[in-house]
């Protein structure tokens, strides 16, 4: 399952059903666990990174003729991600959490900080997506293997030439795709999930590299 769609749609339909709490509350309690529940799966994808890459660096030092050319490209694939992360953070504490999460800003904030229009990508929008245009073609200079694993997540999340379609098959561009749903918390939450899919994939490829 797409943890875009799990962690925005639900988590949040489950605690919905919640008898407990009356409806006010049941959304609160709703949105606050959706949001808790994908940043702590986000801490615990940097612990892992962050063990995954001392392995290598170490194993880089030990055997140098087997691991250095996959550290050296270990080491590149973090930074470019890194730059997608750290950029998805400045601009979440820009809008501040809690804000949203208390329904305290403006409606439409968090998407005019990334859209100058419907269709166009503010400064900021377009900074992210040189970023992440950035970190695909890594991803695919990488894949010297051309595995389907890597290439199926890298074109599913990062490839913003990719056309979609909304249920009435109209045209959606990657950002409209991501930000289908422009509410403060739902753009919030599609940054969650960026940032989640970057960690999962270097993850996901420092699993494939252990396989070999």
């Amino acid at each position: 399952m797409n943890l875009r769609y799990f962690f925005t749609f639900i988590i949040p339909f489950i605690f919905c059903f919640s008898s407990s709490l009356n409806g006010f509350s049941q959304y609160k309690f709703a949105t606050y666990t959706a949001h808790q529940s994908i940043t702590e799966a986000i801490t615990l994808s940097d612990k892992m990174i962050l063990g995954r890459t001392l392995f290598f660096e170490k194993q880089a030092q030990e055997k140098p003729l087997m691991f250095q050319h996959t550290s050296v490209k270990i080491g590149q694939l973090n930074r470019l991600s890194n730059n997608v992360s750290k950029y998805i953070e400045e601009l979440q504490n820009q809008v501040n959490t809690e804000q949203i999460l208390y329904e305290m800003l403006a409606e439409n904030h968090y998407k005019n900080l990334l859209f100058a229009n419907d269709k166009t990508l503010s400064f900021k929008g377009n900074q992210l997506k040189i970023k992440i245009d950035s970190l695909y073609n890594y991803a695919v200079k990488i894949n010297g293997h051309q595995l389907s694993q890597l290439e199926n997540f890298y074109k599913g999340h990062f490839k913003t030439d990719t056309i979609f379609y909304d249920f009435d098959e109209h045209e959606l561009n990657y950002f409209e795709y991501l930000f289908f749903d422009t509410s403060n918390y739902g753009i919030m939450m599609a940054m969650n999930c960026l940032l989640l899919d970057v960690k999962t994939f270097q993850l996901l490829y420092f699993g494939t590299v252990m396989s070999y």
